[in-house]
């Protein structure tokens, strides 16, 4: 916030942002650089909570998956918070991806789950995971492989490692 000459404070932000629960791959001259969590979009930017963030002007490409969207816009930091996360801002987006963003924000702001979440069959997955002594080394070795190929690994993708690992 920036204060404004009646002592009032002012707000910087050109659009309002709506909490959003989602998750980033940051990349930097074509590498990927790291990921986080996305807590607020809008229009023109996104806040990424990550322990890390990158110096203020650094331009980054972002893969932000929110309400089910895949979102690869261009950005760079308008902000950061040492240990917290960074506010970005947008630079560059096709005009295919910004009608996406656009749906994206519109169903953020207004709470109702996107067509892709309503049609999500429930989870299944929720119970405990039974791995023997025996195949804990293959199935760390997946494990490893994926983190090196993707950078992550989801419990979905665990879930299939431990069931190809019998």
């Amino acid at each position: 916030m920036v204060e404004s000459s009646d002592g009032m404070e002012a707000n910087r932000r050109q659009c309002p942002r709506f909490p959003c629960a989602g998750t980033v791959d940051i990349s930097r001259g074509g590498r990927r650089w790291g990921w986080g969590r996305v807590n607020d979009i809008s229009r023109v930017g996104c806040y990424v909570e990550i322990v890390h963030p990158l110096p203020v002007g650094t331009e980054v490409q972002l893969q932000i998956t929110v309400e089910g969207v895949l979102l690869d816009i261009a950005a760079r930091v308008a902000s950061n918070d040492p240990g917290i996360g960074m506010g970005m801002e947008f630079t560059a987006i096709s005009k295919e991806q910004e009608e996406a963003l656009m749906r994206t924000v519109n169903d953020v702001a207004s709470g109702e789950p996107t067509a892709t979440q309503e049609t999500k069959p429930p989870r299944r997955d929720s119970a405990p995971v039974q791995i023997t002594r025996e195949a804990a080394p293959r199935i760390l070795a997946m494990v490893v492989k994926r983190i090196n190929e993707k950078g992550i690994v989801t419990r979905l993708d665990f879930l299939e490692m431990v069931k190809a690992s019998k």
